[in-house]
């Protein structure tokens, strides 16, 4: 007889979660690369500023310089990309976009969540993580 865990296995899982990394990782470099090689940093800066925030300059290039080391890791497959993204955005969500999930900070909420299933999930098989923890599994004493 089959398992339960056999029964309910989603055998598309790991697709899915290369669908969701290319199409965050992607995205993001976009949008931070957009900020960081196109001049777009003073605007947020001066968004951030108009939100009483200190050293705005600062804190917008920090911001896109990890959005864009964030979306470079969730494409080579790496889950610590997933949580600075999830960061980053979290932080955007509350605080620039006052955690409006469902008008301002829809877009941002729903880079969010995909970071988030990143998190939960790992990057899939074809990452770099896959392949990490693939030598530990044979190296480790305890099953996993």
């Amino acid at each position: 007889m089959k398992s339960i865990s056999k029964l309910y296995q989603i055998r598309l899982l790991n697709p899915a979660i290369l669908l969701i990394r290319l199409w965050l990782g992607t995205v993001m470099l976009k949008h931070s690369g957009t900020y960081l090689f196109q001049g777009k940093v003073p605007e947020l800066a001066a968004f951030l500023e108009s939100l009483n925030w200190p050293y705005p300059l600062v804190l917008a290039y920090a911001s896109q310089i990890a959005e864009f080391v964030a979306a470079i890791l969730i494409l080579f497959g790496i889950r610590f990309g997933a949580w600075m993204m999830a960061f980053a955005l979290g932080i955007a969500v509350l605080f620039a976009h006052s955690g409006k999930i469902y008008s301002d900070a829809e877009l941002p909420f729903n880079y969010f969540l995909f970071s988030l299933i990143l998190i939960l999930t790992g990057c899939g098989k074809p990452g770099i993580d896959s392949i990490f923890l693939k030598k530990i599994k044979n190296k480790s004493p305890y099953k996993w």
